[in-house]
């Protein structure tokens, strides 16, 4: 794979985590490419949401590649019928 198709896969990962993040109402901040809640950041509080929220979403990435991997895979075994 080269360094563009490279820098393309990230850059569709960071979009598809940002989409998730904001369908489970937190904020994906671009410049560090980490989850935030909407409470106030530094707090105790905060970094515990931040965590849950990047387990949160991380998950959800998790569960929607798969997904994407398993409809590639029936689409190729139903294109050899």
């Amino acid at each position: 794979m080269d360094n563009q198709s490279k820098m393309n896969a990230k850059q569709a990962l960071n979009n598809m985590k940002m989409e998730i993040a904001y369908e489970l109402g937190y904020n994906y901040n671009h410049e560090t490419n980490k989850i935030e809640s909407n409470t106030p950041q530094g707090t105790l509080e905060g970094t515990a949401r931040n965590v849950l929220g990047g387990e949160e979403v991380g998950g959800m990435t998790s569960k929607n590649l798969v997904e994407m991997g398993e409809q590639i895979l029936m689409d190729q075994y139903d294109s050899k019928k």
